[in-house]
């Protein structure tokens, strides 16, 4: 049942699209294809999750309304709760408050921290979604994620051994006498002869 409301969304949304697109592209005429192509993603890169892997997904826990479909926008800068109709963002959350993620039985969990100051209730510091998704759609989004963060510590170790001040101080020489005594010339005998200066 969940599966042919699902269906009956996209295929709404779908058509709807459709319709929009066609009306656009009627006023396209008489433009050449490079300058459409140049129009469409100047257009596109406008919206906010232009580049984000969008995943869709039924909601089972969360502070969402349960059962109600939406996106998964999974971007450099975190995971977004879009709206399946509108597309409208309903939530939010950086990388750095994500607590745990990945598979939980046959769902998608999302383990997040809120923020002191945006979080209404004192009494959850953390939060537990749960999606409903296929499981390679599952393996997917959490490998994505993954990449993400691993690729942001991975930045954030380069910008710190390329910023080390610590590279940059000569090491200190120790001047203990049997130190001093291994790395000095021999001395030489004195003699009787008189010192030149």
């Amino acid at each position: 049942e969940r599966e042919s409301t699902v269906t009956d969304v996209l295929f709404l949304f779908l058509r709807q699209l459709l319709q929009h697109l066609s009306a656009r592209w009627s006023s396209l005429r008489g433009r050449s294809s490079s300058e459409c192509v140049r129009i469409y993603l100047t257009v596109a890169r406008k919206w906010p999750f232009f580049g984000a892997k969008l995943f869709q997904a039924v909601c089972v826990t969360s502070s969402l309304q349960p059962n109600a479909s939406v996106w998964l926008a999974v971007h450099e800068n975190g995971i977004s709760v879009l709206d399946h109709n509108s597309i409208k963002l309903l939530l939010s959350y950086s990388y750095k408050n994500l607590m745990t993620f990945g598979g939980c039985k046959k769902d998608f969990m999302l383990v997040v921290r809120h923020c002191s100051g945006t979080d209404p209730s004192k009494d959850k510091p953390t939060e537990k979604l749960l999606f409903a998704m296929d499981a390679p759609k599952i393996r997917e989004i959490t490998l994505l994620i993954s990449s993400y963060i691993n690729s942001a510590h991975q930045q954030k170790a380069i910008a710190h051994h390329l910023s080390a001040p610590a590279l940059m101080v000569a090491q200190p020489i120790s001047l203990k006498s049997k130190d001093l005594r291994s790395k000095s010339p021999p001395l030489e005998h004195p003699s009787k002869a008189p010192t030149r200066l």
